[in-house]
């Protein structure tokens, strides 16, 4: 459930297959240097856009990769600050790669790569409370991840 920042109220979400048309015709203005038309050919990467249940906003989106151990996150992304109505995307997001991960059969384990910026490196290990190994390398352990599956899928 995503919270809505000015009412309070709270909304289901659905993750939905990104498709190319939700890139040309939600995501125009969203960060110019994430390319995420490049994961639809990959084969074994999964690309999916969050949206609340009922509404055709992307709210965020991610591309994930089932490894041997863990989902690799290739990309993950919030609407631009400008329209973000809601609060707890970033949190949905990876509790969702947490997810298929599990469903996957690898734990829930997951691991990105951050961009070395000292406010998000902070998000990810204390508010997210995944482990941060230097150079952007974030990691969800299993314990993490149940914790996360358990808020935000419940």
């Amino acid at each position: 459930m995503l919270l809505h920042n000015r009412s309070g109220e709270t909304y289901p979400v659905s993750f939905l297959a990104l498709q190319p048309y939700d890139i040309q015709h939600q995501m125009h203005d969203w960060e110019k240097g994430f390319d995420w038309s490049i994961y639809f050919s990959q084969r074994g990467i999964e690309v999916y856009k969050m949206v609340i249940c009922g509404n055709a906003v992307i709210q965020g989106a991610i591309s994930l990769e089932g490894k041997e151990d863990h989902v690799w996150v290739h990309l993950i992304e919030s609407i631009p600050p400008q329209r973000k109505e809601f609060s707890g995307v970033g949190l949905h997001l990876l509790a969702f790669a947490c997810k298929r991960s599990n469903e996957l059969g690898l734990g829930g384990a997951v691991a990105l790569q951050s961009k070395i910026k000292p406010r998000l490196i902070h998000y990810y290990t204390s508010i997210v409370g995944a482990s941060h190994f230097g150079g952007g390398l974030i990691i969800i352990d299993e314990t993490v991840a149940k914790r996360l599956i358990m808020l935000y899928f419940s």
